[in-house]
């Protein structure tokens, strides 16, 4: 007798990418528990680095025994072949940007936002089973009529965040410089533009020798990427430093050089770099917005309504108190150890369990 099979399918499969590399965790606790699992995505939304690690999509054929999880987030191809297949369905819900953020940046993207939430009542109800990475995304779930939704945190691991740090960007971004972050999608919800304020304000009143580090891919919406370049050059601020995409090494030297991580980000389903820039010792501070006090766990700064002279102040409190600054980094290694110790085989096949025939 064969064993039983649970794969993955993702609307694409890039670096750094936080579903991508849940969907890896997943899988290997799939495996461990005995499982068969494979990761599927459509080719020309996968890295080129990755495309050993997952399957075509379009060759997605499943017998029908197996069991079928659908990570979900936008519309894409990866719904269709999930709806037809004739496995057992699991949605897992990551939550959707309103369409609102990116119109005008980015209509295209816009209106598959638009399109995945109007379509997500028909798909849930199609499924078997629905599970969100947080509280706030089961509550948004029911909020639209969709009961029965389970819980499943988003996975937390610290494999890939160990890796060594590129050498050459560390001597190039090692200075005597108090240093913010930001790491994660360039896209309009993550209000990039309220940081780059912030900072404006500490670096001008506060202290001259700063600088903030803007790290993520500019492909995500390059328009406003392209307006964020605008914004610092009309502030005339070099420290302002929008960074780009960066390897897994990189992200290590950017965390490494780096004394503060900052997120003021509107909109967010659960918002893992908070937990990672957590591990790398960083004190964080983040809007309570969404689900990033989920991912907070009680530990960190989170902020409500702060003007961007309010945040500066604040941002200057978590780095030069250090008796304020040692309680942070305190909470967060305990916040860290809980996730990384969570017993997640143990979860999914609770969430498996009566699910699987």
């Amino acid at each position: 007798m064969s064993r039983r099979r649970i794969d993955q399918l993702l609307p694409g499969f890039a670096d750094g990418d936080a579903i991508s590399n849940a969907a890896v965790i997943i899988r290997a606790s799939l495996l461990k528990s005995g499982y068969e699992s494979d990761i599927y995505a459509p080719m020309d939304r996968v890295s080129p680095p990755l495309r050993n690690e997952c399957m075509n999509l379009y060759d997605y054929d499943p017998p029908s025994d197996s069991i079928s999880i659908c990570h979900y987030g936008i519309s894409s191809p990866a719904t269709r072949f999930f709806l037809n297949s004739r496995t057992r369905k699991i949605l897992v819900y990551h939550n959707i940007t309103p369409a609102e953020y990116f119109r005008g940046f980015y209509d295209k993207v816009a209106d598959s936002l638009q399109t995945a939430r109007k379509e997500l009542p028909e798909i849930a109800g199609q499924s078997d089973a629905v599970w969100a990475v947080s509280r706030f995304n089961a509550s948004e779930l029911e909020e639209m009529g969709i009961s029965s939704v389970q819980v499943f945190e988003l996975p937390f691991s610290t494999r890939l965040l160990d890796t060594p740090p590129d050498e050459e960007l560390l001597e190039r971004r090692r200075a005597p410089l108090t240093t913010i972050l930001f790491t994660g999608r360039i896209a309009p919800n993550k209000r990039i533009e309220d940081l780059i304020m912030s900072f404006a304000w500490y670096h001008k009143t506060i202290n001259r020798q700063s600088r903030l580090l803007v790290v993520g891919s500019n492909r995500s919406c390059p328009r406003y990427f392209t307006m964020l370049r605008m914004m610092v050059g009309d502030l005339d601020m070099p420290n302002i430093c929008l960074e780009g995409f960066a390897s897994q090494g990189g992200l290590s030297a950017y965390y490494q050089v780096s004394d503060l991580y900052m997120c003021a980000s509107e909109h967010e389903g659960y918002c893992l770099p908070l937990l990672e820039a957590m591990h790398k010792g960083l004190p964080v501070i983040s809007r309570a917005s969404g689900g990033a006090p989920e991912a907070m766990g009680g530990a960190g700064i989170l902020y409500e309504d702060l003007a961007p002279r309010e945040l500066a102040e604040l941002m200057h409190l978590a780095m030069s108190d250090e008796v304020i600054r040692s309680e942070i980094l305190d909470k967060q290694r305990k916040r860290v150890e809980q996730a990384v110790s969570r017993p997640l085989s143990d979860e999914i096949q609770q969430l498996l369990s009566g699910f699987i025939r």
